[in-house]
Formats: C-alpha cells, sequence, structure tokens
C-alpha cells in the first residue's frame, strides 16, 4: 500500500511489477476503498501503455527529481547506445564488453591516486550499501548505469550476474586500501572508527578481507 500523495506528472514505479518500468502520472482522481478516501491512478507505462492502480493496494514508489533527470537522458547514455547495437554488426563484441566494463567498474572517485586516503576508503566502504536483495540491487543498477530503469535494458538475472562481478572487484579494492591504511600510522589509528560508521556490509567485509590476508 502507498501512503504518498500523486500528482498529475508524477513518475512512479510499480514495485510487484519493475518489468513495467517507470510510469508517468496522467490522471488522479479519488476513489473509496473499504470505507476509505484512496487516490486511483491512471499511469502510463513505457511497455504496457495505461494501467488503473489505487494506491490502496499497489505498491509505488516515487521516482526522484534526480532520477527523473536521468531518465531524461537516458536515450543519450553510453550503455543505451552501445545496447541498441545490432548483433550482426561487427562491432557487436566490443558494444557488449563496454557495457560490461561500465557496469562492473567501481566509481572514479573511489580509485582516484590524487585523491585522499582517506576519502577513497569511506566511499569504498559506503559502496557496501548496495547487497544483493532485490531493492538493494536496482538501487545498485540505478547508480551503475544511470538509468532511472534498469531493467529496459538488463534482465534481473543479467543484473544479478553483472552485480556479483562488481562485488568482486570492490573487494579485491577495499584489500588494497585496507592495506594501504595500515601502513599509514595516522589513519590506521581512524581505521576501526571509519568502519564502525560504515554500512553492516561494509562491517563485514573488512572482517572477511582481513581474515583472508
Amino acid at each position: 500500500m502507498s501512503k504518498l500523495k500523486y500528482e498529475y506528472g508524477d513518475r512512479i514505479r510499480h514495485l510487484r511489477r519493475p518489468e513495467w518500468g517507470v510510469g508517468s502520472v496522467v490522471k488522479v482522481e479519488q476513489t473509496m476503498v473499504n470505507g476509505r478516501s484512496v487516490q486511483s491512478l491512471s499511469v502510463r507505462f513505457p511497455s504496457e501503455g495505461i494501467k488503473v492502480l489505487n494506491t490502496a493496494e499497489a505498491e509505488l514508489e516515487l521516482i526522484s527529481a534526480e532520477h527523473a533527470k536521468a531518465l531524461a537522458n537516458a536515450e543519450a547514455h553510453p550503455i543505451v547506445q552501445w545496447g541498441k547495437m545490432d548483433e550482426s554488426d561487427w562491432l557487436a563484441p566490443l558494444a557488449q564488453r563496454k557495457v560490461e566494463e561500465a557496469m562492473i567498474g567501481l566509481p572514479a572517485d573511489v580509485r582516484d591516486p590524487f585523491s585522499l586516503l582517506r576519502r577513497r576508503l569511506v566511499l569504498t566502504l559506503d559502496l557496501y550499501r548496495f547487497e544483493r536483495s532485490s531493492r538493494a540491487l536496482m538501487d545498485w543498477a540505478v547508480a551503475q548505469s544511470g538509468l532511472v530503469d534498469p531493467l529496459t535494458h538488463f534482465t534481473r538475472h543479467e543484473l544479478e550476474q553483472l552485480f556479483e562481478r562488481w562485488a568482486r572487484e570492490r573487494d579485491v579494492h577495499l584489500g588494497r586500501l585496507l592495506q594501504e591504511c595500515r601502513r599509514d600510522l595516522k589513519l590506521a589509528q581512524e581505521l576501526d572508527e571509519l568502519v564502525a560508521a560504515a554500512p553492516p556490509g561494509a562491517r563485514e567485509a573488512v572482517r572477511r578481507v582481513t581474515a583472508a590476508r
């Protein structure tokens, strides 16, 4: 059940039907369900046309302005452009590699050798907010691809496979940073505090990486 109030033009995702993509509210009406006044929404989805949903039953997510901006730029995104290439094109294998590299690569700011080691560590630990759960996987896919609705370009299985590869890259990178941090006496003293403030997945990863060495 959705507790938000929606307006014309809002962009939303149906959490139980992620394959529908991100829809746009084209009509809002008040209706009664079990004696309660709720909203009846007519939502135009890119692959499904108009669906009528009521907020008493549908599990809806309001897409933020930041994500809406990403959607507006989605068609120009390299992943989309490479993904449009026909399999018969001689560049298709290169296109596939480009897409995979974009999805499994770590953000530039965690790898920047000119950035302070402490900052790179904090940013890397924060990457462990992304997990394998359904919602966290989609959050990762949005952040990684720059697309507001990655399911329009990848299947769920493809995203899970790409995430596993990305997560391995994340662990390897974390291990290298921890080695650097332990050589820095000042930062070594802060390490426990920084890890304690990180997402639970980061704390587990630090224990796992440390035990493996």
